[in-house]
């Protein structure tokens, strides 16, 4: 049984989810935005779950920030879309040196999307990415069961920011589109700021500025 919990980053409000199975101590963790992990670590050895994989949505610092240090902690595999690995390595690409004017690097990514054909099988689910373009180069979103990761491509009452470096407003409906295609209304979508929401309260809409 699939359990999923919420872990806010700090000092951006951003959502960083722990996938773990009852079946086993491994789990998945999305999005670590926070640079020491200290709420994530807490919760992680409350529960004894140790991360197998780090599934990054996007390159923005505030996704990505933790993923330094939880791969000093743990022996897990950083898996996100080749874009994105290419850009979470710069300062100036993953935009967290216009944050604080100092900036970090990651490592590359372990495992890219493209090079296992967008699928991955974890503790006998099967996980599906999806390529989506739009608020930044980099972008995916993934499914596991009925349970969508959107990163910030859908947020609960926003539209999509894609004003920004590598944004792109007619990526971002492609993407909308192919996420509607994909997934039926009774998806449940965790985005990467903000609250769960259920697909069939939104529209393509309400997320195109």
């Amino acid at each position: 049984m699939i359990e999923i919990e919420n872990i806010k980053n700090k000092p951006i409000d951003s959502n960083c989810y722990v996938i773990s199975d009852s079946d086993s101590t491994k789990c998945i963790v999305v999005d670590p935005g926070t640079e020491n992990c200290l709420e994530l670590m807490d919760f992680l050895l409350e529960k004894n779950l140790k991360i197998e994989f780090i599934f990054l949505t996007h390159e923005h610092f505030d996704h990505i920030w933790g993923c330094n240090y939880l791969k000093e902690k743990f022996e897990c595999l950083i898996v996100c879309s080749e874009i994105c690995s290419n850009h979470i390595i710069s300062a100036k690409k993953n935009l967290s040196v216009f944050f604080n004017q100092i900036g970090f690097e990651n490592s590359k990514a372990d495992i890219l999307l493209e090079s296992v054909n967008w699928k991955l099988n974890w503790n006998h689910n099967e996980i599906s990415f999806f390529n989506t373009p739009g608020h930044s180069n980099g972008s995916i979103c993934f499914s596991i069961g009925n349970n969508l990761f959107t990163g910030d491509t859908m947020i609960k009452g926003l539209k999509t920011v894609t004003k920004i470096i590598g944004g792109n407003k007619n990526s971002l409906e492609e993407s909308l589109n192919l996420i509607f295609l994909k997934c039926d209304e009774n998806t449940i979508v965790y985005p990467g700021h903000g609250d769960v929401f259920s697909l069939k309260e939104t529209t393509i809409q309400d997320f195109m500025s």
